[in-house]
């Protein structure tokens, strides 16, 4: 009986290699396949930044009446901060006093109830989710029509940003519950201009544009600086502190800090690195003058 040639054998045994290992890399792959999700429910926990609604309209019609209403359907949204809890719980950093619940139905569908503004009723649908950008897609009704709109956030888990959602670097938004030392209102503005400036380098790294409204202090922004605004008793600023004395005080302060800065920063690409710097700069002069009277 002849002996099958050589390389049949090894053919055969190679074969079995490769097909062991073929095996084995499949395995491995859907093993990871199925620790990645899919699932809504699992992707939406987390810290969110929305950046924009994407406005899929129809009609003229549609296109007439978004032109009308776009500030009112998508003001309250823009660029806010907001956390899926894992535990249905919703929150947004604008209104932390505020909690809100989120649930997930049939079909995808995702409903964020008493979340605060722009989150009292939010019925959207969960379309996908890539490259850390999530798209819920809301049929907003305007005037008789269902507006479609797209809404992308960036989910915020690592560098910077991440101390945008610090419990302790948001302290300064609780109403001061008794009267504070002058230093203890220095201490709060020095937080706010801190937490504002790391705001601001989220927008220059992953937006186009800004909205002062988003900002509680009361600042005007310029072209290559910063201004106050008039003191207003009603503001969201004024109802941080324990009076409007105290609050008045803070604008004080603040004022001083703006006409002792130099703001000598140039950035032609991006206004918003250039109000990073300038916050920063503030928070530093108001530090000063703690120290001065220590």
């Amino acid at each position: 009986m002849k002996t099958p040639p050589v390389f049949r054998e090894e053919f055969y045994f190679c074969g079995m290699r490769y097909l062991t290992a073929f095996l084995l890399i499949s395995f491995l792959f859907f093993s990871c396949k199925s620790a990645d999700t899919d699932n809504p429910e699992d992707i939406l926990p987390g810290n969110w930044f929305v950046l924009y609604p994407e406005e899929e309209l129809q009609t003229r019609k549609q296109e007439e009446v978004y032109a009308a209403t776009q500030d009112s359907l998508t003001d309250l949204k823009c660029l806010k901060l907001v956390r899926f809890s894992e535990k249905g719980k919703f929150n947004q950093q604008d209104s932390i006093s505020i909690t809100g619940t989120w649930n997930m139905k049939e079909a995808n569908v995702v409903q964020v109830a008493g979340g605060g503004e722009g989150f009292d009723r939010f019925h959207t649908r969960f379309t996908s989710y890539k490259d850390g950008v999530l798209k819920l897609t809301e049929l907003a009704d305007a005037r008789g029509e269902k507006l479609k709109l797209v809404w992308h956030l960036l989910r915020i888990e690592k560098g910077g940003a991440t101390a945008l959602f610090d419990e302790t670097k948001n302290k300064w938004r609780n109403k001061a519950v008794k009267e504070e030392s002058d230093n203890e209102i220095r201490e709060r503005l020095i937080q706010m201009l801190e937490y504002y400036a790391v705001y601001f380098q989220l927008i220059a790294d992953k937006s186009s544009y800004f909205m002062p409204s988003r900002v509680i202090l009361p600042l005007k922004f310029y072209q290559h600086g910063i201004g106050l605004k008039t003191f207003d008793p009603a503001s969201k600023f004024a109802q941080l502190f324990y009076s409007t004395e105290q609050a008045q005080f803070a604008g004080f302060v603040l004022k001083g800090a703006i006409e002792r800065s130099r703001f000598d920063y140039k950035d032609n690409s991006s206004y918003s690195k250039e109000y990073v710097k300038m916050l920063e700069e503030l928070a530093r002069e108001v530090r000063k003058q703690i120290e001065v009277g220590s």
